[in-house]
């Protein structure tokens, strides 16, 4: 069966090279240059794939994503970015796309790699069997190295007492797992844990999920709802992504994290709830509330006790650790790895932290269908790939490449585009401090 795929991408040169490729392939492609055209080709037809270039929505690709995914539930949704909208796909992952690709190994590289992920989509559709695969539940693992034993003992003792915790660090580096380990060792651990994606949500509809609603309070308020902060009384509330909460939203939060009373949106009556509170964010908040886009009254209320989660690539000494915590999670036998593979993995430099080395072995282990893994069940993992994937770095073949070089190289070319440090570092997903740091 020829898979039905829509390429929506606003730069037509690229589309007709790419969708030329595929046709050729024998794929079904269609091409849409503007969300009117995906709302138009979704209506009329059923797609396998739909590769979404985040530029195409004018900033409203988080909800296209979402409303693709309502409407044709098996269709695999792929983001493609340029390297300055790395940090805005990545997000887009976390809203339901299942993959992103970067235009930064030019138009070949982006055939090869959107021909890889309709591969996968084929096998799926072939084999039944082959669906999402299904971690079982265990104890989570945090690494073995010394930055992550810092963190360890520091969460420990964020566990042991009530104040409110922020969790920094780059997307995909596992803080929402820490947020979940504080709570399950700390002494509310038979309540809820209450967990929201602030960036999800603005204005009225991150109001009412917090605090609930009455009926009648607006035009969608068909009844009664009880809010986060209620359901998360005697346990903890999980705030994910902070840093993306509306101002207005922020002033009331405050309010409530001092006295731990509230309303409910529409309502008159007073309620308390006595909820332990966790934070994350990838942003600077410090630098944040400097600007004034980040109340500097709950900045110093949330950071009590903050916690940074070090990036993978910082800690080298973990990755083959999590490779076999993932690799048992999901029930794999084959063990040892082969050296070449193992070594594969310790040098790609995993720009997407943690997320992106489960969601790479979760590919590779439907793709072995049962078998030894090896390192053709990695497409991109081989060395000559790796300068593609962290955004073209000018390196030449002769030289020995060293991934703290490359990543300083990576940052001062997002400086040099951006020519604005803040904006680079959001594109980057790391704190301005951070860059400080890998810059030396």
């Amino acid at each position: 069966m020829r898979l039905k795929v829509l390429l929506a991408d606003n730069e037509q040169a690229v589309q007709i090279k790419v969708a030329r490729h595929l046709s050729d392939r024998g794929y079904d492609v269609f091409s849409a240059v503007s969300v009117d055209e995906v709302n138009t080709l979704l209506n009329v037809h059923s797609f396998d794939a739909v590769f979404l270039d985040v530029k195409i929505a004018s900033g409203e690709s988080i909800n296209l994503i979402r409303d693709i995914r309502s409407r044709q539930k098996e269709c695999a949704v792929i983001v493609i970015s340029d390297i300055s909208d790395v940090a805005a796909a990545v997000h887009a992952m976390k809203s339901g796309a299942e993959n992103f690709i970067t235009k930064s190994q030019g138009v070949e590289g982006l055939k090869l790699f959107i021909q890889r992920d309709l591969e996968l989509v084929a096998l799926r559709k072939k084999d039944t069997t082959v669906r999402r695969l299904q971690m079982n539940p265990g104890k989570p693992y945090f690494g073995d190295s010394a930055q992550i034993k810092t963190v360890y003992s520091y969460a420990g003792i964020a566990a042991k007492n009530s104040a409110v915790v922020l969790l920094t660090g780059e997307t995909g580096t596992g803080k929402g797992v820490l947020a979940k380990w504080i709570h399950d060792n700390s002494s509310v651990r038979a309540g809820n844990f209450v967990e929201l994606n602030c960036s999800a949500l603005r204005g009225d509809l991150l109001r009412s999920e917090l605090y609930g609603h009455v009926k009648g309070s607006f035009t969608s308020a068909i009844k009664d709802r009880t809010g986060l902060i209620e359901a998360a009384r005697g346990g903890t509330l999980f705030l994910d992504e902070i840093g993306d909460m509306d101002m207005e939203v922020q002033a009331e939060l405050l309010k409530t994290i001092e006295e731990k009373k509230f309303r409910r949106v529409g309502d008159n009556v007073l309620r308390s709830s006595d909820f332990r509170l966790v934070c994350a964010t990838n942003r600077d908040l410090k630098e944040m509330s400097n600007r004034g886009s980040f109340r500097s009254d709950l900045y110093y209320r949330i950071c009590v006790f903050p916690i940074e989660m070090p990036a993978l690539r910082d800690r080298h000494a973990d990755i083959l650790g999590y490779t076999d915590y993932f690799l048992k999670a999901y029930s794999y036998s084959h063990f040892p790895l082969d050296k070449s593979l193992q070594s594969a993995l310790t040098a790609y430099p995993w720009l997407g932290n943690i997320r992106e080395l489960r969601n790479t072995i979760e590919r590779a282990l439907i793709l072995s269908q049962g078998k030894s893994l090896e390192i053709d069940h990695f497409p991109g993992l081989k060395g000559e790939n790796v300068q593609e994937l962290i955004g073209s770095v000018s390196c030449q073949k002769e030289e020995i490449w060293d991934l703290n070089e490359i990543g300083r190289r990576h940052i001062e070319r997002a400086l040099s585009f951006f020519d604005d440090k803040l904006k680079a570092c959001q594109a980057l997903g790391i704190t301005p401090n951070a860059l400080n740091q890998r810059l030396g």
